[in-house]
């Protein structure tokens, strides 16, 4: 069986992921594959953040803006497109350095995601959430009834937090079983091994890396791309996403654009917090401190650890 090795670059919004890792892949003559839900999408540069020029520049990077901001994507697309982008890197004697903050597609493929209870991605999630906003609690109950009685039993009825989670996991188990998502353990005639790395940030300086990101992107143009998703799309579940929908807000005459800032920040902030949690998940995960001088060179050795030959 061929085997092939990874290295997979994770931490929180603005922990300095794209940085390290475009330095790292041009050190050891590596390639960038991305691991963000929002970066897949065309259209979406500014909000999503996405590598600067500078930093796509440094090495060739892949997944970045491939499917268009009206698509779905889900975690079994993702562990596909990014088993071929890691074999076609390899095949070309590179060394293939996933780069992300979403959790989920790095569990899912290493494998290491409990298949057993279908985890919902983000755009199936934020369809839930949409239709949340639409209809009324009542509304939401009925349709967990319909499509999944036993998990609706377990749900009190007047528990909105619940009703919502347990929509998810049921219209995940569903797409599971139509096939949309894949079992990363699968491998066929080719293995990975993922060398799992996870950036951790101190909250007072991430909060302050945060505060600067959001305006950056305010004052990059943040709110034209919102515009021009919504314009191309329509109300587009990419739309939900930190950023647009405060952009929106603002343009619709619903904020202040320093309540829209405001928002923004609080809303990446919490984020932050939920993908830090995610990743003290990953038990064999090393560990480095975003922030600390010693983690590029510390990090370098890893890298060109893996790049050589086996």
């Amino acid at each position: 069986m061929l085997r092939l090795r990874a290295l997979a670059l994770c931490g929180p919004t603005a922990s300095g992921k794209s940085e390290l890792a475009s330095r790292l892949a041009q050190a050891v003559g590596g390639e960038i594959v991305n691991a963000d839900s929002r970066q897949i999408y065309a259209g979406m540069r500014i909000g999503s953040g996405w590598p600067s020029a500078e930093q796509f520049a440094r090495a060739p990077h892949h997944g970045y803006g491939t499917i268009a901001a009206g698509e779905r994507y889900s975690a079994g697309r993702f562990v596909a497109d990014a088993r071929a982008s890691i074999a076609a890197i390899a095949a070309r004697g590179a060394l293939p350095i996933l780069v992300g903050g979403t959790g989920l597609y790095v569990e899912a493929l290493s494998g290491t995601m409990p298949l057993d209870r279908p985890i919902a991605d983000d755009d199936l999630r934020a369809r839930v959430r949409a239709e949340a906003a639409l209809h009324p609690h009542e509304a939401l109950r009925e349709w967990l009834e319909a499509i999944a009685p036993e998990a609706a039993a377990r749900v009190e009825p007047g528990d909105r937090y619940r009703t919502l989670r347990a929509l998810e996991e049921a219209l995940a188990a569903r797409e599971q079983r139509s096939g949309r998502f894949v079992d990363a353990r699968d491998d066929g005639p080719v293995a990975l091994d993922l060398d799992v790395v996870v950036l951790e940030a101190a909250p007072a300086r991430l909060a302050t890396r945060i505060a600067a990101r959001v305006d950056a992107m305010f004052e990059g143009g943040l709110l034209e791309e919102a515009a021009a998703i919504r314009r191309s799309y329509g109300a587009a579940p990419a739309l939900t996403g930190i950023g647009y929908s405060e952009a929106l807000a603002y343009a619709d005459g619903a904020a202040t654009l320093a309540e829209a800032r405001n928002a923004a920040t609080r809303r990446t902030r919490a984020y932050a917090k939920r993908q830090q949690t995610w990743f003290r998940r990953i038990a064999d995960a090393a560990r480095f401190d975003a922030f600390d001088e010693r983690t590029p060179r510390a990090l370098l050795e890893r890298a060109r650890g893996l790049a050589l030959p086996t």
